[in-house]
């Protein structure tokens, strides 16, 4: 809460600075501009082997997560549901079937729905552990002269991956009532949640990425907001959601890499 916080009350200040490099714009009408190159070339390069393995990685581990999460997500519903329906007390009556079945079919839509808006966060985090080959394979062909530190330890990067994670989940928790109420408001749910998870998703690449450069650069709040909403986006992409990590990671090394040119 004390990002939003900080997100709300901090002013739009923003300096103009012209740099031969078009990715190095620092003024916010042109950041749309930025962001969408560091996109592109994100994307152009998503055949470079270097990518593969921390892909495969987080999301080989994100798949394993959910099989565990479905069963256990869908026996803790279940629970509920028997809770319930002995709290109604309607014995073997055809509307207590009707009820059971119907309570049944809604903890599946339920548990899969949130699964698929919680696979990202789960991927971004197990990436975290792995992203060091994505930015130092960005640099390597997009910014060649920019230098890069060594990586953190890999007791900082898990650490920085679960913090991730349990943030992501809370918050999500926390935003759930909206989101369903959104639902039959649309698109309230939409941009509630898009707003959310993009303020998480954009601190979260800025902590891990910035770091591999000789000073960091942080974005305001709302650049980077505004940046983790993009990869927001993504994650409700079919398909296009399981490499969605890995492009916004590169795209982000692209904008911060070119800072430095």
């Amino acid at each position: 809460m004390e990002g939003f916080v900080q997100l709300v009350h901090e002013k739009k200040s923003f300096c103009r600075i012209i740099i031969e490099n078009p990715l190095a714009s620092s003024n916010l009408k042109g950041f749309s501009k930025v962001m969408l190159a560091s996109f592109t070339m994100a994307f152009g390069q998503l055949n470079d082997s270097r990518f593969l393995k921390p892909l495969l990685y987080s999301l080989g581990l994100s798949m394993i997560v959910a099989m565990i999460a479905l069963p256990l997500g869908y026996f803790g519903f279940e629970c509920l549901s028997q809770a319930f329906l002995s709290w109604l007390e309607g014995g073997e009556s055809w509307w207590m079937n009707t009820i059971e079945w119907s309570l049944r079919v809604l903890g599946i839509l339920i548990i899969s729905v949130v699964l698929f808006f919680a696979f990202g966060s789960i991927q971004t985090a197990f990436l975290g552990l792995f992203i060091d080959d994505i930015v130092t394979a960005t640099r390597d062909k997009n910014h060649p002269t920019v230098q890069l530190e060594p990586p953190p330890s890999l007791t900082k990067s898990s650490w920085a991956s679960v913090r991730f994670l349990c943030l992501s989940l809370s918050l999500n928790a926390l935003i759930l009532p909206i989101v369903l109420i959104g639902w039959f408001l649309p698109p309230v749910g939409l941009i509630v949640q898009l707003i959310a998870n993009g303020y998480l998703f954009g601190k979260e690449y800025e902590d891990i990425i910035a770091v591999r450069f000789e000073t960091e650069i942080h974005l305001n709040p709302l650049k980077r907001t505004i940046f983790g909403t993009a990869t927001a986006a993504l994650f409700l992409v079919p398909v296009l959601n399981f490499i969605a990590p890995v492009i916004s990671a590169a795209a982000f090394t692209n904008y911060v890499a070119s800072r430095y040119e």
